[in-house]
């Protein structure tokens, strides 16, 4: 067992082509687990629609790389120089396809308090003028009012009157909110995010994704091919055991915590419970996305 396990992980071609794909399952874990988190994030989507989207286009656009990649190999006949010829094209498209994706984005959203503060027309700041509610600081209800600025709770944006539909008893709006000013009077406020405006963008993002996606998956047989073709043929299914093996420790149980750890440090607020740290309220956008798709684009280089 030692021997034939320091004969394969000597063996140049399948020690390098293994590293590889250790790269690109650290960026499909990453993907996998945070992306739906990103699309909320970033373009103000739904959970459950941002996860349909990845259910319905990046899920579906890597399986066509893997099967567009066999079809290639098995037309062509491909050498073992071709096969890696076609891998090193393959990441090279998706590294050009997936660099764009670093600048799609939108911006943080403002935050009264947060990411936003500015002296109202009463010149009162966006948190003193809702001191005297004395809001609690666990309250996380948030609004967007009527100025296009979001606040955290009604109470922090100094609402006193809330309005209600009797059909359903839900919210319809909060008026005589002091801390939002429009003409010199008290604004109203409508319950929810104000959300991130740029939704133009939204769609060239889905797109390019999809097509990084497509073509880092064709490396997907070419480099599995690589593998079972320049070991000794006694040691194929002890290869690929170990291959697989080193998959999951080195890319698919560390890649998701480094992802999250990244992701955790674009955090501006943080809901506290228990003098702890609980879930993220708000993140600074542009860091989210640099430091996510950085990541990925990172992991990309280190497979080609």
């Amino acid at each position: 067992f030692p021997l034939v396990l320091l004969r394969n992980l000597r063996h140049p071609v399948y020690l390098l082509v293994v590293l590889a794909q250790v790269n690109l399952s650290a960026m499909v874990a990453g993907l996998a687990t945070f992306m739906a988190k990103f699309l909320e994030r970033q373009f103000s989507l739904t959970a459950s629609l941002a996860n349909m989207i990845i259910g319905a286009v990046n899920i579906p656009g890597a399986m066509v790389g893997i099967v567009v990649g066999g079809a290639i190999l098995k037309r062509f006949q491909m050498s073992l120089r071709q096969c890696s010829a076609m891998c090193i094209l393959g990441m090279l498209l998706c590294l050009l396809v997936a660099f764009p994706l670093l600048f799609l984005g939108c911006p943080t959203q403002k935050v009264a308090g947060v990411t936003y503060s500015k002296s109202s027309e009463f010149g009162h700041h966006t948190l003193e003028c809702s001191l005297q509610c004395n809001c609690p600081e666990k309250a996380y209800n948030p609004i967007c009012g009527s100025n296009a600025i979001e606040y955290i709770s009604p109470c922090s944006a100094g609402c006193t009157v809330v309005n209600i539909n009797t059909d359903n008893n839900s919210v319809l709006n909060y008026t005589n909110c002091n801390c939002i000013s429009e003409n010199g009077l008290a604004g109203f406020a409508k319950p929810g995010t104000c959300g991130t405006s740029c939704s133009h963008l939204f769609l060239p993002f889905v797109v390019l994704s999809c097509l990084a996606g497509i073509l880092a998956s064709t490396s997907h047989t070419p480099s599995f091919m690589l593998i079972l073709r320049s070991i000794q043929p006694e040691d194929k299914s002890f290869a690929v055991g170990i291959q697989f093996m080193l998959l999951r420790v080195l890319a698919w149980m560390p890649g998701p915590v480094l992802y999250g750890s990244a992701i955790d440090t674009t955090c501006i607020l943080w809901e506290k419970k228990c003098d702890r740290k609980a879930a993220c309220r708000y993140y600074d956008n542009n860091l989210f996305r640099q430091r996510y798709i950085g990541l990925q684009f990172f992991f990309e280089v280190g497979a080609f």
